[in-house]
């Protein structure tokens, strides 16, 4: 559960003009050799199959955007993410965005967009996270 939620603070999206209505993420992939292709396929299986998975919302989504404004975003090249643990779908403004997150929440990939955004510094990484304990605090 503390794993979904630090991935839903991630998987937010900063750049998005529109508003966020809401965060469905799922459960861990499992370890594999996935791909920008297969992430995204998977995403898409996992909503279409009604898979089970978290919701974020609300208030969270505040929090969410907190947390985005510290990373980075670079554009994306298809191709191997030896580090991916997650897939979600992010609804802004009802369209459903796929999203994915490296292992260590140092990468948010923008599969719907083809645009990622990092952190790198241990600063970061910890600013990050005391936002994400402030989540599940509250």
């Amino acid at each position: 559960m503390r794993g979904l939620l630090l991935l839903a603070v991630l998987l937010a999206g900063g750049a998005h003009a529109q508003p966020i209505d809401s965060i469905h993420v799922f459960a861990r992939l499992p370890a594999g050799a996935w791909t920008s292709a297969s992430a995204n396929a998977q995403a898409w299986k996992l909503h279409r199959d009604h898979a089970p998975h978290r919701t974020v919302k609300g208030k969270d989504i505040a929090i969410v955007r907190e947390a985005m404004e510290l990373y980075r975003p670079e554009r994306h090249t298809f191709g191997p993410l030896p580090d991916l643990s997650h897939v979600a779908m992010l609804y802004s403004g009802g369209r459903p965005v796929v999203l994915g997150v490296d292992d260590d929440l140092g990468r948010v990939i923008d599969l719907t967009s083809r645009k990622e955004y990092r952190i790198s510094t241990v600063s970061e990484h910890l600013q990050v996270r005391a936002l994400l304990a402030r989540l599940m605090v509250e």
